[in-house]
């Protein structure tokens, strides 16, 4: 039964993922993965494609990992002088740059596939065990998996299998340790193989399961290698059905990268199966397939083999002529190649062809051979076991002596965690008395919050009552209603005045209103105060049009207030030359709205009272400001400053963030 490896389908594939990680590696590092597939079955258009890619490239060791792969296109292409130009280029720029045996490594590993290609066995392992020597460094990478499967391959290969599984146990370690699940179907599949071979078919299932959960996706040629072990598997545990229905759909997949090895192995398999269930015209089929141009690439141990089996098709089949002639076609050289297992079944086979012609001293001879190989088998199959085992038994005392530390641990674990659990308790504990302090403190808050702002209410309300006495109402309707009778035009004052006293009304009892209700309230303000008292002082607007007509929410009677104490308290004696500037604009997210007068300026303590000021009005839009900036993280300003020498006057200025609550619910959410 011939068996194939793992390294011509995960070592190149994983080795094209590199350490760097800026965006020009990556982008390499990609074209170079979708190269890799392609040099198996178009290595020309691989290598114009890596030439492309070269062109591109800036960073010396992505264009050097491109160089590595171009070589093994011209390998795959049997151009080995130019392969080994291209790896000659790559050894000299890694023996002249340090820090890089990454590349080197990948080098390696290369040289170590093209080797075994070439049916090199010995070199190959060399090869590879320098490339695991590079790459088994900090910090490993996914391209140390590639090279310990490889080593794994060669010494399954060699019959060495617990060398195998030492190399096969330690790649699916790296998986595990670096969260890699691309290579275990492979690393699993191998492992089931090597169980096979030491006949532990408990154990290669086992594996073989394990490689199931994750083959779908994987790679063509993993893939392969998977059906392939598995249908052997099933063949050396004589489940003939199982085996052919592995072994056809590693054919399929065989068929999709077009290997004709590949597909001379599984012919060759599937022909040895049709046998042993004597189902000759099937057998003859496929190992018919077997013969042609291709099996000239095998290696010479897999042509002994398939020779072998032609000639015991051809006893079963009765022609013992063309029997004989393809026993004696098999020369002593050939005999020297094949393995222990292959000459056993030949020897086997020359007893069956012997005894048929009744040459009984012959046949005993073959059968005396036959059994000298079986019993070589035997031996090499029971001390690979018993040195499998000694392994095993290391490594299970190792993971012994690990599940005690990992035990010590986590009663130290579950010692900490229990005085964090009680710190933890503490904390809570202090969190809720905290909580419950603050809850307290903010009930508080908003029961005084809520005080106050009825006593803003009742400060409105006093300015509303005192804004427009009734002395002055007298005074207005006393010289404006005579004046009606006969002058229809003066109605307007009289508009003026219920639309000042509605306005005042409707604000009173509001935290906020729109400022172009503030603006019109203002504008009637100083137009009725300018009928009843004369055009002075000067009044100006600088409102754009925007801010006239915007719904932008402002303290109410916030612009009424400075403009009214202007009016009253800026100008002891009017002349032409007094003037009061009212300016509403926007600039670095704030609304400011400012009132600017050019009277005696700000000097609270010696303005005369009049009897009928309160002196609330600026009070109360300090005190709003006060409770509003509480719930604000940016926070509103009022300030009243005298204008700065050489000139004189007042101003007073407001400003308010674009993104101000006017909220004054004691319950906020």
């Amino acid at each position: 039964m011939l068996s194939v490896c793992t390294l011509l389908s995960c070592s190149l594939i994983a080795a094209c993922h590199g350490t760097e990680h800026n965006d020009e590696a990556e982008r390499a590092d990609s074209i170079i993965a979708a190269c890799t597939d392609l040099m198996f079955s178009a290595p020309a258009k691989a290598d114009s494609t890596l030439v492309a890619l070269q062109g591109t490239l800036t960073d010396s060791a992505s264009w050097y990992k491109a160089e590595v792969f171009r070589g093994t296109s011209h390998q795959l292409l049997g151009d080995t002088l130019r392969a080994a130009h291209h790896y000659a280029r790559v050894q000299h720029w890694c023996h002249t740059h340090t820090g890089s045996h990454y590349i080197e490594g990948l080098l390696w590993n290369h040289r170590g596939v093209n080797a075994i290609i070439g049916g090199k066995q010995h070199e190959g392992r060399i090869c590879y065990e320098r490339a695991f020597t590079l790459l088994n460094q900090p910090p490993k990478g996914r391209e140390l998996i590639a090279v310990t499967i490889n080593l794994a391959d060669i010494y399954m290969q060699s019959g060495k299998m617990p060398r195998a599984a030492h190399y096969y146990r330690y790649a699916l370690f790296l998986c595990d340790s670096l969260h890699d699940t691309r290579s275990r179907a492979s690393i699993c599949s191998g492992l089931g193989q090597v169980y096979m071979e030491l006949e532990n078919y408990t154990e290669a299932h086992k594996f073989f399961a394990q490689a199931a959960q994750h083959i779908d996706r994987e790679s063509l040629q993993t893939q392969f290698f998977y059906h392939f072990s598995l249908g052997n598997c099933y063949y050396y545990e004589e489940q003939y059905n199982q085996a052919l229905k592995s072994f056809a759909k590693a054919r399929q997949l065989a068929e999709k990268f077009n290997d004709k090895v590949l597909l001379i192995n599984c012919d060759a398999n599937m022909g040895e199966v049709y046998l042993m269930q004597d189902k000759l015209p099937q057998a003859r089929f496929h190992l018919n397939r077997c013969q042609g141009a291709a099996m000239q690439r095998m290696q010479p141990k897999e042509k002994f083999y398939i020779k072998s089996l032609l000639a015991d098709l051809s006893l079963a089949e009765g022609n013992i002529s063309k029997a004989a002639t393809q026993l004696q076609a098999i020369n002593d050289s050939a005999l020297a190649t094949g393995s222990p297992r292959y000459l056993m079944l030949h020897y086997r086979r020359l007893q069956r062809y012997a005894a048929r012609y009744g040459m009984w001293q012959r046949a005993y001879h073959y059968l005396q051979q036959a059994n000298r190989y079986a019993d070589t088998l035997n031996s090499l199959q029971t001390r690979n076991n018993v040195t499998e085992m000694g392994e095993r038994y290391q490594r299970d005392t190792t993971l012994l002596h690990q599940q005690v530390a990992l035990a010590d641990y986590s009663a130290k674990t579950a010692r900490q965690q229990n005085f964090i659990l009680l710190i933890i308790g503490a904390l809570i504990m202090l969190a809720l008395v905290a909580t419950l302090i603050i809850v307290t403190y903010r009930r508080r808050t908003q029961e005084r919050i809520k005080r106050q702002m009825q006593h803003i209410t009742e400060l409105r309300m006093d300015i509303v009552r005192n804004r427009v006495s009734p002395h002055y109402i007298f005074n207005v309707l006393g010289t404006v209603l005579p004046k009606l009778q006969r002058y229809p035009e003066l109605v307007k004052p009289v508009e003026l005045l219920i639309d000042v006293l509605r306005g005042n009304l409707l604000t009173s009892g509001k935290v906020a209103v729109p400022l172009c209700d503030e603006i019109a309230l203002v504008r009637h303000y100083v137009e009725l105060h300018h009928y009843s008292k004369g055009p002075l002082p000067h009044v100006t607007w600088q409102v754009t049009s925007q801010l006239e007509h915007s719904q932008w929410l402002v303290p109410s009677m916030s612009l009424q207030i400075p403009v009214e104490n202007a009016l009253k308290h800026a100008f002891p004696t009017l002349t032409d030359e007094c003037a009061i500037h009212i300016a509403v604009e926007l600039h670095d997210n704030m609304l400011h709205l400012c009132v600017t007068d050019n009277g005696q300026g700000y000097n609270p303590g010696k303005v005369k009272r009049t009897g009928r000021d309160t002196g609330t009005g600026l009070r109360l839009i300090a005190r709003t400001l006060e409770i509003l900036n509480q719930r604000n993280r940016h926070a509103a300003t009022f300030n009243i400053v005298n204008v700065p020498p050489p000139h004189h006057g007042t101003r007073m200025q407001l400003c308010i963030p674009t993104n101000y609550d006017f909220d004054t619910s004691t319950t906020r959410k």
